[in-house]
């Protein structure tokens, strides 16, 4: 690579670095810029991560199971639960060890556009079954939670982890790029 597109690489890196800190674009366009710098540096295997957070991490993971063990863990959040009626559900704490964090698979823009993010049954059926297998009376046994709510706050968390994942990839092009 000539020190003319190093250059114009560790600029870009530069002023996307500002752009973030300042939140003068989105978090949507950065990730897009930083994929372009990846490309440009020849890094892309490495940092799959920013297509997972641009097109979301069901493009990959197809189950629970697999977005559990492969989300990052600012992608994992507290969540509510409610019952086909709308009405809020407080299960035990050990089922909320269990099953309490959430799995916020959806693209960045979707989140960056959310007031609130709501998980349909259809990622709720292991939940469902383990409660019908292990609930402690008949009322618990015969639950259904029909969708699990994620907040403002906590979609915001989702986001504060993705900006300090990009910083720090930018951080690193930088250094790489000064110092060669």
């Amino acid at each position: 690579m000539s020190n003319t597109n190093k250059g114009e690489i560790l600029r870009l890196a530069e002023s996307t670095s500002v752009d973030l800190l300042e939140e003068k674009k989105s978090l949507h366009d950065i990730l897009l810029t930083c994929k372009n710098i990846a490309k440009s540096l020849h890094v892309s295997d490495g940092n799959s991560w920013i297509d997972l957070e641009l097109n979301g991490y069901l493009v990959k993971y197809k189950t629970r199971d697999q977005l559990c063990d492969s989300l990052p863990d600012y992608r994992k959040t507290s969540w509510k639960f409610y019952d086909l009626y709308g009405n809020a559900v407080s299960l035990p704490s050990d089922i909320l060890d269990l099953f309490g964090k959430s799995t916020v698979h959806h693209s960045i823009q979707e989140l960056e556009n959310s007031n609130q993010v709501v998980i349909g049954s259809q990622l709720l059926e292991k939940f469902n079954k383990f409660i019908s297998e292990h609930g402690m009376d008949y009322a618990s046994k015969n639950m259904r939670i029909h969708e699990a709510k994620i907040s403002k706050n906590e979609i915001n968390q989702v986001l504060s982890g993705a900006k300090n994942k990009a910083q720090e990839f930018l951080d690193n092009v930088i250094a790489i790029l000064e110092i060669n």
